[in-house]
């Protein structure tokens, strides 16, 4: 006896008959009408082809359309009309350059402090060590206080 190879142009069937009598109708399907021995992974086959969603809280399948994804891009149509042009550009959300920037500034005085703080302390965490040079801090007009 051959392999049998179940195409996703029976996929439907299998949906339609999951959908209608739950799981175990579609395994009973899928062993009486091709033989299948193991039913699980055709139907882990039909979840992750990705025309197909899965509602586990319902259990049941449904058809995703995939003209839905392609919204990204635009066809010929949608490109020679000019209110589409429009209605796109409307579309677009406006950024405001400031946090990053701001986020930026910070990003960058926060390693400016580390790098100094570096010159005096260093931290050895396979002896669980810290070492501090306070010849170099008073030197330098720090304070070395502990508590």
């Amino acid at each position: 006896m051959g392999k049998t190879i179940i195409g996703e142009d029976v996929f439907p069937k299998i949906i339609e008959q999951y959908n209608s009598g739950g799981k175990t109708a579609a395994y009973d399907y899928l062993r009486c009408q091709y033989g299948i021995k193991h039913p699980y992974f055709v139907i882990n086959r039909i979840k992750e082809c990705g025309k197909y969603s899965y509602n586990e809280d319902t259990d049941q399948f449904s058809y995703t359309d995939s003209s839905s994804g392609d919204g990204v891009f635009m066809d010929l149509d949608e490109l020679c009309d000019r209110t589409a042009l429009s209605t796109a550009r409307k579309m677009q959300p406006v950024t405001d350059p400031r946090p990053a920037a701001m986020e930026r500034l910070v990003h960058e005085l926060i390693s400016d402090r580390l790098l100094t703080l570096s010159r005096y302390i260093t931290l050895d965490s396979s002896t669980r060590t810290i070492l501090i040079d306070q010849t170099s801090l008073s030197a330098d007009g720090y304070q070395v206080v502990t508590h």
